[in-house]
């Protein structure tokens, strides 16, 4: 799937998410793989840089299907 022409004619890449999921597995995970030092501080820090990262990948993803969706939105509006 090319992330940068996302086919929005495709049922299964339109079903994809926009943003990526934060489980607690994953948060955990990250956790035991990245902090020397666990404590409260550092995982709310680890959370956060988990977050914008989701959320910077996610606005580049919007970015970059503007168009596309801006057309499909024009074709289910007037059909």
């Amino acid at each position: 799937m090319n992330w940068k022409n996302i086919n929005l004619k495709d049922n299964s890449e339109r079903a994809q998410n926009i943003i990526d999921p934060l489980s607690f597995d994953t948060l955990l995970l990250e956790i035991s793989c990245n902090l020397q030092h666990i404590n409260e501080g550092t995982i709310l820090q680890q959370f956060e840089e988990d977050l914008q990262s989701r959320v910077q990948s996610a606005r580049e993803v919007m970015k970059n299907n503007l168009k596309n969706i801006l057309k499909d939105a024009e074709e289910y509006r007037d059909s």
